[in-house]
């Protein structure tokens, strides 16, 4: 049974593999991969003399061109008809190497891919597994250049088969594994299909059962879905056998009748022969020999008519079997009798081939010196190759550095020429910066004595309680008492709210804060923020509104659009009065982002509004509930809605509300729907 599996395994040995692609999207070398693997497909051939007339001619047409491409691919397809319809495997090799030796003079690695697979499909045909195997490690290097996937898969499949029959178990699993893992790269589900096949066929050698199976019927379900029915009645077979192997009879049956179901209507004689073999000894196994007799009778016949000794073989071997269990012993004998004739013949047959294989292999391994020479030369041409491109390089180099030179001097000259009206430039406008500078330390100065004022007035405020409630606690009653620590709370938050924002401004101006852009949901970062301030609405029963109800993604410093929005929606909550409304919105206004901070508190007037965002004339009006605040926020917000490459403005009316805006560049060019993803 081991044999046979084996046998199965190796069944496959000339069948490449096809792609799937539509001709109208085959690039070259995905036309060369169908164009040679067409030579290995099963089905209705020409006359060999024919087709090897037609590669003549096409030969000539070239010589008389006087296009070498042509006259080696010509050479290339007399070659592989030699070796799939002829079987001259001397003539192949001969018609190969000339090949060969044209495309190597011509420096066409790519096509010497091709020419390496052949003849590694001669040597092994001759039975030299080892001069096979190091050729497609040729083809295989030789394709790196090119990095044709569907080439990969071509070479690794007949790799994973050459090991497979070498006994080297685990070399066929890597290869497998390696077409398995560019299944995608070339979208050819054959690809996929047959290494599992391959696969599951390595599993069952190792006894490994289960895994066999997954495999196997993972290569069913792609041939099923391709309809390639040939092979995926020899993926329902050897699942057949695979369920024998671990005593399942009944699924067995299943997958025998119907891989011979589809064989019949293939009409696919061995296939049939081997079907019915098949079905015939899992009767006789029941002790059904009457169903197992005429099933083997089916096979024998099959066997017959498609000329496969050993479906014959085993047909007369279980044949016998059956006739001895019902007591016919000498219908048991002559099948027997049979059954060793065939196995004589079988025997011989397999010394013919064996002495036929010993005379190919001695006379393509008179070959061995052509190729190698090829090879030597071809290592020699690399260097030499690699040698030029060292010294066009080094010349190139030579060439880049004196064009540089003379640029470098040439720009040393305009430099030195300009340099007298640039100082000039430069002095005046040093003198321009120097008034700036002054104007600004000036601004500057008044800011800060500004923000001195105002720390001073809550220092002033909590140092007052403080005095308070130590100097007269006893005296104070408890309503007192909580009315002064609710002061001291309001002015405690006033002069945090105050430092965090001078601290944000102190960092955006001495450069500490990064504004490194990324990529996040506006629209999430005003709800987040809203959540965040929606206790302090509460307190006064302002409804927060969220108006929005998509995601839009801008690229900008996350962290400091999250202040500028924190600012304003605690602005709008401070001018707002109880039971009021703050709605927050964004919108696309062609290639920027707009987001919206809209309240129905008391507004402000023309002047006031003039006086927001500058810091030089700093404007603080107290809350609807007396609370303190002190301008900075918004020429914070200001700061760093520039930094990131937007505007802010606003738009407001005394007693109706206000409305803050602010604008950043969009990052795609319409809203997405919220729920999408």
């Amino acid at each position: 049974m081991k044999s046979r599996v084996f046998r199965l395994a190796s069944a496959g040995c000339f069948i490449f593999l096809m792609s799937s692609v539509q001709v109208c999207a085959f690039q070259e070398e995905d036309a060369e991969v169908v164009w040679y693997e067409s030579f290995f497909q099963e089905g209705k051939r020409k006359n060999v003399e024919s087709e090897l007339g037609a590669a003549n001619r096409k030969l000539q047409q070239a010589r008389e061109q006087q296009d070498k491409l042509a006259e080696a691919m010509a050479l290339k397809e007399m070659g592989l008809i030699y070796l799939t319809r002829a079987f001259s495997y001397d003539s192949a090799m001969k018609v190969l190497i000339r090949a060969l030796a044209i495309e190597e003079a011509l420096l066409r690695k790519d096509k010497q891919v091709f020419t390496y697979l052949a003849m590694a499909q001669v040597f092994e045909q001759v039975g030299d597994y080892a001069k096979g195997s190091e050729l497609l490690k040729v083809a295989l290097e030789l394709n790196e250049t090119k990095q044709n996937k569907s080439v990969d898969a071509l070479i690794l499949n007949e790799l994973g088969k050459i090991n497979a029959s070498t006994g080297q178990i685990d070399d066929a699993f890597e290869n497998y594994q390696q077409v398995l893992a560019i299944k995608d790269e070339i979208n050819n589900p054959k690809v996929e299909a047959e290494a599992l096949f391959n696969l599951a066929h390595l599993y069952t050698n190792q006894k490994k059962y289960t895994e066999a199976l997954r495999d196997h019927k993972l290569a069913l379900a792609i041939r099923r879905r391709i309809k390639d029915k040939r092979n995926e009645a020899q993926s329902l077979n050897d699942i057949g056998e695979l369920y024998s192997l671990t005593k399942n009879d009944e699924k067995a049956m299943a997958n025998h009748i119907v891989a011979l179901e589809i064989r019949q209507l293939q009409k696919d004689k061995k296939g049939i022969a081997e079907s019915y073999n098949n079905i015939g000894v899992l009767y006789y196994r029941q002790r059904n020999f009457n169903r197992a007799v005429a099933n083997l009778q089916l096979a024998l016949e099959a066997g017959r008519e498609s000329d496969d000794h050993h479906a014959m073989s085993r047909s007369y071997e279980y044949l016998s079997e059956c006739y001895e269990a019902t007591g016919n012993f000498e219908r048991a004998l002559a099948y027997k009798n049979d059954f060793f004739r065939m196995n004589e013949l079988i025997q011989g047959e397999k010394d013919e081939q064996q002495l036929v294989e010993i005379q190919n292999r001695f006379v393509v391994r008179k070959s061995e010196a052509e190729i190698a020479k090829l090879e030597t030369d071809r290592a020699q041409r690399d260097r030499e190759l690699e040698e030029q491109k060292k010294f066009r390089n080094y010349l190139f180099l030579l060439v880049a550095l004196c064009l540089i030179i003379a640029i470098l001097i040439f720009y040393f000259y305009l430099v030195q020429h300009r340099l007298n009206k640039r100082l000039t430039a430069a002095q005046d406008k040093l003198n321009r910066q120097n008034i700036e500078l002054q104007e600004l330390n000036a601004t500057k100065d008044k800011f800060f004595s500004i923000i001195s004022h105002d720390l001073k007035g809550p220092l002033n405020s909590l140092t007052s309680f403080s005095s308070l409630l130590i100097n007269h606690t006893e005296s104070l009653s408890k309503e007192e008492i909580k009315m002064f620590a609710k002061d001291f709370d309001k002015s405690l938050k006033n002069l945090f709210s105050l430092l965090e924002n001078l601290l944000e401004w102190s960092r955006s101006q001495t450069g500490n804060i990064e504004f490194t852009p990324e990529s996040f949901d506006l629209g999430w970062l005003l709800l987040e923020n809203m959540d965040l301030l929606k206790a302090q609405a509460q307190q006064k029963r302002i409804t927060l509104i969220n108006a929005n109800e998509h995601s839009v993604f801008v690229r900008a410093h996350k962290n400091s659009i999250s202040t500028v929005i924190r600012n304003l929606i605690s602005n709008a909550v401070k001018f707002t009065p109880e039971d009021g409304r703050i709605t927050l919105d964004l919108h696309q206004n062609g290639k920027d982002v707009i987001v919206s901070v809209t309240d129905t508190g008391v507004g402000m007037s023309e002047d006031i509004i003039n006086k927001l965002f500058r810091i030089d004339s700093k404007h603080s009006t107290k809350g609807t509930a007396n609370e303190k605040g002190t301008g900075l926020g918004l020429i914070l917000c200001k700061e760093f809605v520039e930094k990131n490459g937007g505007r802010i403005w606003v738009k407001s009316t005394e007693g109706e509300g206000s409305v803050f805006n602010f604008s950043l560049p969009s990052q795609q060019p319409s809203l997405v729907g919220s729920n999408s993803e």
